[in-house]
Order: structure tokens, then sequence, then C-alpha cells
């Protein structure tokens, strides 16, 4: 069966603009926690507890509160009997997802991340390239963004609520598929305004050296780009991006030609939202190590940035 009740925790831009048009569930039952006054026509509750209160089993929530915050609300949904879905990242430490899933597993529960990206067409060519690794010297991933709402909790200092957190979580989960090591990873970083703004990240995995930047205030970049032993390479663009959009691969030759391949990528949240439950729960389970792997590299990232001064 697939969700047919949902609630969200959080009436933010994303949920707004980008997660509830990926609905085809009745208005009726779409509500939402949050202290605004919406013009939409949804029911609103004003805090988690009225909403956990007033609404039957049925009912899956969607926790998009700041990271900071998913550990507390979501252990709170989980021990009240919901089934749960959390923006990525899921939580801000090992620690904190281990609780969660243990009382998700005790309640024949599923708590399902919103990392998006592992359902697109670009992710499925990404697995078959990495079928020949041994043929790899570097990849790139670099994701930035421009200026953001001011409301947004992206403006805060706090480092649980900051660019690695939220941006930084797509390119390490990536790479923690790979199994590469979180102590062998070298940092460097710059803040504007006090606000963690740029991080670059390297490392090696085997003989591939692997190039992570995250950027807040900058031009719009969201790519992966694998390179040949050989020099030849394929870009994919837009690769952590979840709205309908026609994708450009790009391939460079041997004779420094390109070649682009244009991918059109349906709607990767309203395919998420048409999961079954079932489906939803084995997702959960299936992605346990995956998650563990890398909140472990974001806390090693955290604790290094803070004995810098972050």
């Amino acid at each position: 069966m697939t969700i047919k009740k949902i609630c969200f925790i959080g009436y933010g831009d994303h949920v707004k603009n980008t997660i509830i048009p990926s609905l085809s569930i009745k208005k009726k039952n779409i509500k939402i926690v949050t202290k605004k006054l919406l013009s939409e026509n949804f029911q609103t509750f004003k805090n988690i507890k009225s909403a956990i209160d007033n609404l039957d089993k049925n009912y899956v929530f969607f926790n998009s509160t700041p990271p900071k915050e998913h550990f507390l609300t979501s252990k709170l949904i989980l021990n009240s009997g919901f089934n749960l879905i959390v923006e990525k990242p899921i939580c801000v430490s090992n620690l904190q997802y281990s609780i969660l899933k243990k009382i998700a597993d005790k309640k024949g529960l599923f708590l399902f991340e919103n990392m998006m990206y592992f359902f697109s067409k670009q992710f499925l060519i990404l697995n078959k390239e990495i079928e020949r690794l041994d043929q790899f010297k570097k990849i790139d991933i670099v994701f930035s963004i421009p200026n953001f709402n001011h409301n947004s909790f992206r403006k805060s200092y706090e480092i649980e609520n900051s660019l690695l957190y939220d941006v930084g979580c797509y390119p390490i989960s990536l790479i923690s598929i790979l199994g590469i090591k979180s102590t062998k990873l070298k940092l460097n970083f710059k803040k504007k305004k006090g606000i963690l703004s740029d991080l670059k990240i390297s490392t090696y995995f085997k003989k591939i050296k692997i190039n992570i930047q995250i950027s807040f205030f900058k031009k719009y970049k969201n790519f992966i780009k694998l390179i040949n032993i050989d020099d030849t390479s394929l870009t994919l663009n837009h690769f952590f991006y979840g709205k309908k959009i026609k994708k450009e691969n790009v391939i460079q030759k041997k004779n420094g030609m390109t070649k682009k391949i244009y991918i059109y990528e349906k709607n990767i949240f309203q395919d998420i939202f048409k999961f079954s439950k079932k489906k939803l729960f084995k997702l959960s389970n299936s992605n346990e190590k995956i998650t563990k792997n890398y909140l472990k590299t974001l806390d090693v990232i955290k604790k290094r940035l803070n004995n810098c001064s972050y």
C-alpha cells in the first residue's frame, strides 16, 4: 500500500515548493505542523504532540525540521508508533541514528531518509561506471549553491545546521558507498560572515584521487566528473537533484572532442511517494550500512572543524 496520508513537521520552501507538489495525496489528508499562518487550505497543528494525539496511525510523518532538530522530533514520532520519512541528513550523529533505528525496528516501523539521488537514472549510470574503478584516476564532486532565504536554517552558526550537513551529506553519502575511510580526509574550509561557506575535502580510494567541493554563496554547480587513466572523462551534471529536469552528461574523448548525452529525469520525489510502505521499510533497512558510514564521516569532519576553531 502506498502513502495515502501524510503529516509534515515544518513548512519551509522545500516542503512548500517541491515536496507537496510532488504528492498525489488528497489535500484533506495532508496535515502540517507549523506556527505559520498559511494561505493554503491545509489543516495545521501548532506542535508535534497535538498532531500525534489527533492523527491515526495510517499517517506517515515527514520530518523537515533543521538537521539539528531531526533526532528529538524523530524520536518522539517513532515512539508514538508512526512511520517516518526524514529529510537528509537523517540526523547528525551515528549514535542518534542507532537510537532511532532501534526504536523503529522494535516497533516494526520504517525510518526512511529522503536521499532522493539514490533513485535517479544518473545513479544507475554511476553504479555501472563504478564496476570499472580500476580505470579511474580521479573523481571530482562539486556542489555549490548561491544565496538563500534570509529565514533559512542555513544561516545558522551551528555546525549541525551548516553547509557540512545540509549539502555535505550528499557527496559524503556517495563516497561512503565506496567504503572510503573517514580518517584519511584532508580538509580546507572558509567562512563568510561567520558561516561555513566553502569546504574542500580530498582523499584517495586505492589509487583514485577524490576531490569534493561544497559551497554556499557561489554560482550553482552540481556535478560528478569521472576522469579515466587515459584522460577521457564522464561528467554527470545536476547529479544531486530531484525535480523533473533534462540532465546533461558530457563525455570527453581522447581527441579532446566532447559528446553530450541528455537524460530526461522524472520527478524523483514523486516516485518515492509512490513507493509502497513495504518497499520503504525494506529500503530503510538496506540503506542502514551506508547511513552509518556517512554519518561517521560527517562526525569526524565536524570534530576536525571544531578543532580548527570553526
